[in-house]
């Protein structure tokens, strides 16, 4: 406690002997509350004799802190609801009043452009999906329709995509296009909520590389799924081994014409898929028509709509075929047309006995939770991470509003579970082909999905005639480039340990389940991060002799934060460092946070000096947070503040 001369030499509370310091300290384990209740002047604000100076002089203080309460709590919802806000909700409010003709063509080009590309790209997700076809293109209309009034990105395009498809199949084969119509509507409330609520650094806890060895092994199972339909095969099973397993054991079952339609299809769409670049190679650079704008122009609408090409190719092949009586390609068959009702997902179901396969079973609402488990959290989130993460790459630097894109994509699913639609997300490939068309406003959506009702509308009937196996091409060169090879070069030149939270995640998404892979690789990412932050502090030991004037002293330097998993070896470091007789000093110039594991175990240590006779714990060039948190835990007898640098001589 303070006295008469200004020094502040504090006595321990168990024993009337002082304990020796080394220096002049700065301040003592005085708590922060009694610092903070007293005035410039010397006066305490918890003294009642003042009260009266911050009271009004007539009223009740209750009721006048009341009003002001409330005149607060209204001009802060006033100033809440501001035509910025406004205009952040709701994107189209920016750029609806200048739209103008110009506009209005390049989006025409760019949606149906789009709508070209979505429309086979959605049968086959469907198929990945394990869902009725039709339920691909119910997929494809409304979170375009939403997006051009919530979202903020003009490239990007919401729909169907292969990550979303394979991580609805295996519920959709347990409780069909129900469960992926549920999953789609809660996955929509969690990411609108996630939104509104400004939830959108979850993200972050999920790597890089464990996005890269999901994505990956995503794309792998995807393409994989397509084996079947390659090559007219039918056997059971679904996850990559049963998949590669069943393949090589029905090797001899394979149909040829199946097989040679995929296997062409997939060279043709790969070389359609470069034939932009044509004009750039050696030979044909000085072919002058190539230079042409609209030889240049009808080169990259072929190259774009190189899906639709194969499909409508395929449909008009395998029809002309069966005209002439011969059916050699195994088509995808009857598709439902027309429009998909407008009702509410379903909250509960008689869902078929998996057993006996004649007896129905009623399943309430918690109970399809309980069955969809995992999936209800992990959709939306791998959802959020596409749809920001490719908003981001078409931002072109500027900043992006990530808040407003989980809401357009909350307001996507949700309206589209209504038509029946399962779970969606901005695809890289379809923005990419959006943004080459030279889109201007985010209206583009709409002609897209005004395409693919006309689809659903008038084209189903000859949409049957698709041969699965250029479905499948359609979906094998789609996924094909998602594997991220080219990420493990910089991985390894930069930090190899990333290659382990990449591999783990790679390997469980391939082997295991791919909900269970990313939160796996998730897990060990996270737990290096502690090891290689928390438990692995190299405290440098810095001893200075003593002399006639001085005493010997030890600085303890702490080279990072003090955290849980390297509290024993900073506690190895304190104990070695005195030999009863030595100030030990703790220097925290590069610690800014101690956990309070940590500070549980100063505290140990600082209680063991004492009741060992030696000199108190002293602490110096700590930041003022950090010696607010060691004198809220330790006691004031065992610990000292000094100068910076007043030991250090």
């Amino acid at each position: 406690m303070p006295n008469t001369t200004g020094s502040t030499k504090s006595i321990d509370y168990r024993d009337e002997k002082p304990q020796e310091r080394c220096g002049e300290p700065l301040m003592k384990g005085r708590h922060s509350k009694d610092v903070d209740n007293i005035a410039p002047d010397g006066t305490s604000f918890a003294d009642p004799s003042i009260e009266h100076f911050f009271l009004p002089k007539s009223g009740n203080r209750s009721k006048v802190d009341n009003g002001s309460t409330k005149k607060k709590r209204w001009a802060k919802i006033k100033g809440a609801c501001t035509m910025q806000l406004l205009r952040r909700r709701l994107p189209i409010v920016q750029w609806l009043p200048s739209y103008n003709w110009s506009y209005a063509v390049f989006d025409l080009i760019a949606g149906i452009t789009v709508g070209l590309t979505i429309i086979p790209q959605s049968i086959a997700y469907a198929g990945v999906a394990g869902l009725p076809l039709e339920y691909g293109l119910y997929s494809s209309f409304m979170g375009m329709f939403a997006y051009t009034v919530f979202g903020s990105v003009k490239e990007s395009s919401i729909g169907p995509t292969a990550v979303m498809a394979l991580m609805t199949f295996s519920y959709a084969n347990e409780g069909g296009a129900a469960y992926a119509a549920l999953l789609s509507f809660l996955a929509g409330i969690i990411e609108l909520c996630a939104g509104l609520l400004n939830l959108g650094f979850l993200v972050e806890f999920i790597s890089a590389p464990v996005i890269s060895g999901f994505c990956s092994a995503a794309a792998l199972t995807v393409a994989s799924t397509q084996v079947k339909g390659l090559f007219g095969l039918k056997f059971s099973g679904s996850s990559f081994v049963e998949i590669w397993t069943g393949f090589f054991t029905n090797l001899s079952k394979i149909n040829p014409w199946d097989a040679g339609l995929g296997c062409s299809s997939i060279v043709v769409l790969l070389l359609l898929r470069k034939l932009n670049s044509l004009k750039n190679l050696g030979s044909l650079k000085k072919v002058v028509c190539l230079r042409n704008r609209f030889v240049d122009g009808a080169l990259w609408f072929i190259s774009t709509s190189r899906n639709a090409i194969a499909v409508i190719g395929g449909c008009v092949a395998a029809y002309l075929l069966e005209t002439n009586g011969l059916t050699p390609f195994t088509l995808t068959g009857n598709i439902k047309a027309g429009l998909p009702s407008f009702e509410m997902p379903p909250f509960s179901i008689n869902k078929t006995d998996g057993e006996d396969g004649n007896s129905t079973i009623f399943l309430t609402f918690p109970e399809i939770c309980s069955e969809l488990g995992a999936a209800i959290g992990l959709i939306p989130l791998i959802a959020i991470l596409e749809q920001v993460a490719i908003a981001k790459a078409f931002a072109c630097g500027k900043q992006t509003d990530s808040t407003q894109e989980m809401i357009a994509l909350g307001f996507g699913n949700i309206l589209g579970s209504f038509f029946g639609a399962m779970p969606i997300t901005s695809s890289f490939g379809r923005s990419s082909v959006q943004s080459a068309s030279g889109v201007k406003t985010p209206l583009s959506n709409i002609y897209g999905g005004i395409l693919v009702l006309l689809a659903l509308g008038f084209m189903m009937p000859s949409l049957a005639y698709i041969p699965k196996a250029i479905l499948a091409s359609v979906i094998i060169t789609s996924v094909i480039f998602m594997v991220e090879l080219e990420e493990l070069k910089p991985m390894w030149k930069s930090r190899r340990l990333e290659l382990v939270p990449f591999g783990v995640t790679f390997f469980c998404c391939l082997f295991v389940n791919m909900e269970y892979g990313i939160l796996i690789g998730a897990a060990v990412h996270l737990f290096l991060l502690a090891y290689m932050a928390g438990s692995r502090p190299h405290p440098e030991l810095i001893r200075i002799p003593g002399n006639k004037k001085t005493a010997e002293k030890v600085i303890v330097k702490a080279d990072t934060n003090l955290y849980f998993p390297g509290v024993e070896k900073f506690r190895q470091v304190l104990n070695e460092a005195t030999d009863g007789e030595t100030c030990v000093m703790v220097d925290l110039s590069h610690v800014t946070e101690i956990d309070y594991t940590a500070l549980k175990m100063l505290k140990s240590v600082a209680s063991d000096y004492h009741k060992r006779g030696l000199m108190v714990l002293h602490f110096t060039n700590a930041s003022p947070k950090v010696t607010k948190s060691i004198s809220s835990a330790l006691h004031s007898a065992d610990i000292d503040f000094l100068i910076p640098n007043v030991c250090v001589t």
